[in-house]
Parts: structure tokens; sequence; C-alpha cells
């Protein structure tokens, strides 16, 4: 599925869908193995074709040419995910969606993850990554420079840690990994390397904690760490958790693929994926 979607002007959304089904796999119907479901010309599943019109909210019998850019998304979205196609390539698919449309795109995404599916996503929406993917890969300039689960990545960065303690904070700022220490009587916030977060909790209980939160780095501090420099020349300051702050445009690719398989993180896309190998 492309980020812009172009239709046949003189189309109906319907037949667009059908004609796409076509060109993938004109072999004909059958049903997919372990499915059970009968499945149209060119392998769609027509009922699941008619729940996706509806939860999409999108009216087939109107002409390509009239459709907004959003209903053109909906139409590509709905020719996909009707499919029995094990492999889904989706490009900024909710560019032109309302936040509503938002919600339904990650809930399907998600059902084709647990029929074993696999989905590679690009997108500019960072926390759509963080909900829909299994694995992140980072992306940048043709380069991979880091790849895992989120859970990984974050062991390998950066948390956040505020607290309030009973006796006077001492000893902190001389620990390894410790950065942005700021102190305000008994209470303390600072970031720490992952390597060091055991020591550096194990420090505050000494002192009798009466309250800690803590605050994993988020994918889109994750991928800003590999953008520094490029911010730093734009008088981008770096945040809290050493990450630089959001750039003002999104123009950084992230990807995940579920099956538990990768997910790429670039320039300007995001990667999702369902289904566990």
């Amino acid at each position: 599925m492309p980020g812009d979607v172009e239709l046949w002007p003189n189309l109906t959304g319907g037949e667009a869908i059908d004609l796409l089904a076509r060109l993938r796999n004109g072999h004909g119907g059958g049903k997919r193995p372990g499915s059970g479901r009968a499945r149209a010309a060119g392998g769609l599943d027509e009922r699941k074709r008619a729940d996706l019109i509806e939860r999409f909210d999108l009216d087939p019998t109107k002409k390509g040419r009239t459709y907004s850019k959003g209903n053109r998304q909906k139409v590509a979205i709905v020719a996909a995910l009707a499919s029995d196609a094990e492999l889904l390539l989706l490009d900024e698919p909710t560019a032109g969606l309302d936040p509503l449309m938002e919600v339904v795109f990650q809930d399907v995404v998600l059902q084709a993850k647990a029929e074993g599916r696999t989905v590679l996503l690009s997108s500019h929406i960072l926390s759509q990554v963080e909900k829909l993917c299994d694995r992140v890969s980072i992306v940048r300039q043709g380069r991979t420079v880091q790849s895992g689960t989120l859970g990984e990545m974050r062991h390998l960065t950066r948390t956040t840690i505020e607290a309030e303690t009973d006796r006077p904070l001492d000893g902190l700022d001389g620990l390894p990994g410790i950065h942005d220490l700021r102190t305000d009587g008994n209470r303390v916030r600072f970031a720490v390397d992952g390597a060091h977060l055991d020591a550096a909790v194990q420090r505050l209980s000494r002192l009798g904690v009466r309250s800690l939160v803590s605050h994993p780095p988020t994918l889109e501090e994750l991928m800003l760490c590999h953008y520094g420099d490029e911010l730093a020349g734009s008088g981008h300051r770096p945040g809290a958790t050493g990450a630089p702050s959001a750039p003002d445009a999104a123009t950084e690719k992230t990807g995940t693929t579920k099956k538990t398989e990768t997910t790429e993180t670039t320039e300007k896309t995001e990667k999702t994926g369902g289904g566990a190998r």
C-alpha cells in the first residue's frame, strides 16, 4: 500500500477493492489454509471486506474521483487487509485519517497479527509504532544503527528517575552513569544509563525512599538519540533523558515487523508487523 493512494477516477471504491484483489492474485478463489472462510476471486475475504468497510465508515459506491485523501487511504487499507496475503507492506497508511479511524486501524493491525500475518508499517506516528511493534530497527542514512525489542533498546539507554527520600541526598553525583542531576531538598531528578540503574536505585534506598517514579525512554527519545548531531546543528537542546528534544517536523522513519520480526525506523517511516514467529 503506497503512502499516497491514487485510484481509478471512474471506478467506485468497491470496484477498486475488487480489482486490486484480482491483480494481486488472479488465479481465483479458495480458502486460506486453516481459515475455513470462503474467498472470492483474488483471495478476498468477502465477510472481512464488508466488516472493514463498515468499521472504516467507507462508502464503496462513490467514484474514486470524489474521494478525499482519507477515503482513498481507506480503500487501500480495506483492499490490503481483506486479502489473504501473509505479508502486508503499508506505507504511511493512516495519513489523512482522523483519530477515530487511526484507532480502528490499530485494532485491525493487531487482529492481523493475531492471525499470524506479518505487517511492515511505515509511519511517522511513533506512538503507533510503540503500540503495534514487537521489534524495532532504527535506520539512519541507509544503515541500521540499533535493533531489538523496545525493552532491549530501553535497557541500553537512559531512564529518568524522580524520587523523594527521608534523609538528605548525598553521593549520587559520584555514581557512574548519572546525568542531569537536579536536587531540591530531599527531592531529586536525574537520568541514569541502563547499566547503572540498579546501583542508583540501591543508593536511593539507603536514604529511605518516600516516593519513586521511573520514566523509561519513549521510542521517540530512543530514535532521536541517533539524530542528536543533526538536531544540535539546528539549535535543539537535549532533553532530560539525554536524547534531543523532538524536531518540529516528523522526518524520522521507524519500522516494525510483527511475527516478532523486525521494525525499521528511518528518516521518514516506520514499520510494524504482526504475527508470532
